[in-house]
């Protein structure tokens, strides 16, 4: 009986214990079950891990879908923040998927780390930079817009800040940074 007991804890534990996992980088592709590309997942795209296969990692991804498209799955309601984009259809907003599992962490702050360091570096040359969590991702738009021609980042840099900054606002999904406040 105390078997069974301690098994049965060990089997509710581990099923309520599953792992947050983080993508690392930009545009990770992204498997199906049979192991076929069916996109690219966006950096920090958070999912529960649900397997481990080889060099690649299942999680379950959650999200949304604009009506008129069907190849992007979103992180918030808003539909500003891209979590996959899909080669073909989908229509589902829970589902699992495979990535490389070098590309995946579960740090959060790792996830954002480069693109936490290019936002500071690149929009404080002039005047101190906003706390992400200041503004919207609507609001972080205008902002960036704006202060994109006086900083001039590259256009990959530019995307990699308007992502973490879009991530990190007041309507954003990331929590890395509730410690610092």
């Amino acid at each position: 009986m105390k078997k069974t007991t301690l098994l049965l804890t060990l089997l509710c534990t581990s099923i309520t214990m599953s792992k947050t996992l983080y993508v690392t980088g930009d545009n990770v592709p992204v498997f199906d079950s049979k192991g076929q590309q069916i996109g690219i997942m966006a950096r920090g795209t958070f999912g529960e891990e649900v397997s481990q296969s080889g060099d690649k990692t299942t999680i379950k991804v959650q999200g949304y879908i604009k009506k008129d498209d069907n190849k992007t799955l979103y992180a918030t309601k808003n539909l500003m923040m891209p979590l996959i984009s899909f080669n073909g259809t989908n229509t589902q907003t829970n589902l699992e998927a495979s990535v490389a599992t070098a590309n995946l962490s579960d740090d959060q702050s790792k996830a954002w780390a480069d693109a936490e360091f290019l936002y500071y570096d690149t929009c404080s040359m002039c005047h101190s930079a906003h706390a992400p969590k200041e503004h919207t991702m609507i609001e972080w738009d205008g902002v960036f817009n704006t202060m994109r021609a006086f900083a001039m980042p590259t256009d990959k840099e530019a995307d990699m800040i308007i992502q973490y900054l879009r991530a990190h606002a007041t309507d954003g999904y990331a929590t890395d940074d509730e410690d610092d406040e």
